[in-house]
């Protein structure tokens, strides 16, 4: 039992840090594109990448029937959300390098605790908050300069990051919400379906650069659809394996993969206020965790005391 015990706990590991791979070369794949391409068209080519790979799986798996749904709005809301964040994520990425854009994606679990309250109804207590305002300290560092102009971050990059990390939290959010009832599948299938579509809906004004469908920026567009579902299988995994506590944060070695491809693709490295806030913001995360951990642990208690 105990040796059971341990080759799960290797599992889910296994799985989380391939799944922040996969993520990492995800963005690698949207940043790549967005030097042909805009921000729409890249989130358009990601949903329908994904779809195609989706659609045969489910049919020739005979798992069709994960497609019906009592919960149309809520798939519908979900959807609109993510697809938002996504369009913003590939925005940034355009504007920043790879690792200043996911340090700001980063921020999502501090707006999640904000959101917590007014949304969920879940008390928040003042350790949380103060974690919450420490991780923003540690964007406010990330912003300040650099040492030279090459190395600042756009005001705007940043705006848009931050919503992007804004909007992951929201999806969080759906997530707790659209989870207790419906599938996992079914609600990547309908949030890939209604990205394609509102997407879709723009390629008449689409922002296209000559060379944007080479031989190679094909592979890129296939690559950008296939790591994000290989990212969501991942990731399912390794939280069906292993606890949260242990899974959630080894996502935070996207960063390393982050610096490791802006430095061979762009020759770019991280100057130290952008390391500096990323250990700040990574750092308030996993205390909002610890915390979320203990409130569990003592929720727990009270119940087994009241029984």
């Amino acid at each position: 039992m105990a040796d059971q015990k341990k080759d799960h706990l290797a599992a889910a590991i296994g799985f989380a840090l391939f799944n922040a791979l996969m993520l990492s070369a995800m963005s690698l794949c949207a940043k790549l594109l967005r030097e042909y391409m805009g921000a729409f068209e890249v989130t358009f080519f990601r949903n329908m990448v994904a779809l195609a790979v989706l659609l045969p799986w489910l049919f020739f798996a005979g798992k069709m029937a994960i497609l019906k749904t009592d919960r149309p709005f809520s798939h519908m809301v979900r959807s609109l959300i993510g697809t938002i964040g996504i369009v913003l994520g590939a925005q940034a990425l355009g504007m920043m390098t790879l690792a200043q854009t996911i340090v700001l994606q980063f921020t999502s679990p501090l707006f999640v605790v904000l959101m917590s309250y007014p949304v969920l109804g879940e008390r928040v207590g003042i350790y949380r908050l103060s974690a919450v305002v420490v991780g923003f300290l540690g964007v406010i560092i990330m912003a300040s300069p650099g040492g030279s102009p090459a190395n600042d971050l756009p005001l705007l990059g940043i705006i848009t990051g931050l919503a992007w990390g804004l909007s992951s939290g929201m999806v969080d959010i759906c997530l707790r919400w659209i989870g207790k009832t419906e599938n996992a599948m079914t609600t990547t299938f309908y949030f890939t379906l209604f990205g394609a579509i509102v997407c879709g809906m723009h390629m008449p004004f689409a922002e296209m650069k000559e060379g944007a469908f080479s031989m190679m920026n094909l592979w890129i567009i296939i690559g950008v659809g296939t790591t994000g579902l290989l990212s969501l299988l991942a990731k399912s995994h390794s939280f069906r394996l292993g606890e949260a506590a242990l899974v959630s944060p080894i996502s935070y070695t996207m960063i390393i993969w982050a610096m490791l491809f802006d430095y061979l693709f762009w020759g770019r490295i991280p100057t130290a206020n952008v390391i500096a806030g990323a250990f700040i913001i990574i750092g308030s995360n996993l205390f909002i965790l610890y915390r979320e951990i203990v409130l569990k642990k003592r929720r727990e208690a009270a119940a087994l005391i009241n029984r």
